[in-house]
């Protein structure tokens, strides 16, 4: 009796053991599909430029908030990134957000997104990404945004073009 009680027992941690162990593995693995700079995020991956600087970091995990915000419909999210005239006029959260994915769908359906750059104009940064939707398609997006009184970042410029566009206006 005691020796099978013992058995259930290192049985029980063989198992739980087991179970860490092909969680952790697939996490692992998940993380490594994209290459040292990418890093999955509901749904979405993004990857940023390793040359890209403390401060363009920061701005960069700015946008891929709001970015992971479009694509998984949390308006909250979308909200914190909205100016007071753009919150002022839409009302509520959820007609900042309706607004928002009319006007950038391709946000919406966002799959993958570079970073590729990052800039200041006077007091505004930019990032500057490569975004490919869940179609396949890409997109050149450019990404302005501003400190507000309260320390958050808010996004005062937002520009979203297909690839092919760009290449057949040269």
């Amino acid at each position: 009796m005691l020796t099978r009680r013992t058995g259930k027992n290192r049985a029980r941690h063989l198992a739980a053991a087991a179970l860490l162990f092909v969680t952790t593995s697939a996490f692992a693995l998940s993380l490594d599909a994209g290459g040292p700079h990418a890093r999955p995020t509901g749904g979405v991956e993004f990857v940023n430029a390793p040359e890209i600087s403390a401060r363009g970091r920061n701005i960069t995990t700015a946008a891929e908030r709001f970015v992971k915000g479009m694509a998984t419909g949390d308006v909250d999210t979308v909200w914190m990134f909205a100016t007071e005239e753009e919150q002022d006029a839409f009302g509520t959260e959820k007609e900042a957000y309706a607004a928002y994915a009319d006007t950038f769908p391709q946000i919406v359906k966002a799959k993958r997104v570079s970073f590729d750059r990052y800039w200041q104009e006077g007091d505004t940064p930019f990032v500057a990404a490569t975004l490919v939707d869940r179609d396949g398609k890409p997109y050149r997006a450019t990404i302005g945004f501003w400190l507000n009184d309260a320390g958050d970042w808010i996004i005062v410029s937002l520009d979203v073009k297909s690839l092919s566009d760009r290449v057949a206006s040269r």
